[in-house]
């Protein structure tokens, strides 16, 4: 469909060169149509940012269906062929997290909220814990994610692939995760010493 076509030209683009750089007329040579067809469908250029912003968010809860209906490893497989725009729409979202302002917080938000919700209900079956600071650690393992999305190119070669979204690259990103969630890398002496660091106050 044209206005599908047209909103994943924007997602590339947007996210290749930012939203000031990119221009209706390339959105639209980009999509195979007119630049008036382009206007026809949403109006401005701001217009479709913002049907942009909200199709990234609307994909992420369509990834929590997969996750809850199918288990984590066999539904992401399924969700990366199933989305065409799954590559875009992470260099776009990287775009967005890396420029800051207002947009990004507000996308941060939104995942932290989303984030907590698929934490709630894998704590509620007992397949993780937190810490006490439910806060603070929903923060952070979406701030990791926001991390590597902004890296992903440069990490995917590191471990022999082109994107992060590469099969090979999500496979060995993803048995190190597990292990590294599930095992962890700090020793319990470790783990008093560094505590006893932060809880010092002179």
């Amino acid at each position: 469909m044209p206005r599908a076509r047209i909103r994943l030209a924007a997602l590339e683009l947007f996210g290749q060169q930012g939203f000031d750089r990119t221009t209706i007329r390339q959105i639209a040579s980009r999509a195979g149509v007119s630049p008036g067809l382009v206007i026809h469908h949403f109006g401005s250029k701001k217009v479709l940012k913002e049907a942009c912003d909200a199709h990234v968010l609307e994909l992420f809860s369509d990834e929590r269906v997969y996750l809850e209906n199918s288990g984590p490893l066999p539904s992401l497989a399924g969700f990366m062929a199933d989305h065409a725009d799954a590559q875009p729409m992470l260099t776009y979202l990287a775009r967005v997290l890396s420029d800051g302002g207002e947009l990004a917080q507000t996308i941060f938000d939104r995942f932290c909220e989303l984030s907590e919700g698929t934490i709630d209900e894998a704590e509620g079956k007992g397949l993780l814990t937190l810490p006490e600071d439910r806060q603070a650690a929903i923060a952070l393992t979406f701030a990791w994610s926001a991390g590597l999305m902004i890296v992903g190119d440069l990490f995917a070669r590191r471990l022999g692939g082109e994107h992060l979204t590469d099969p090979q690259v999500i496979a060995r990103y993803g048995e190190v995760s597990i292990e590294m969630l599930t095992h962890g890398v700090i020793t319990e002496s470790y783990y008093e010493l560094l505590r006893g660091v932060l809880h010092h106050h002179p």
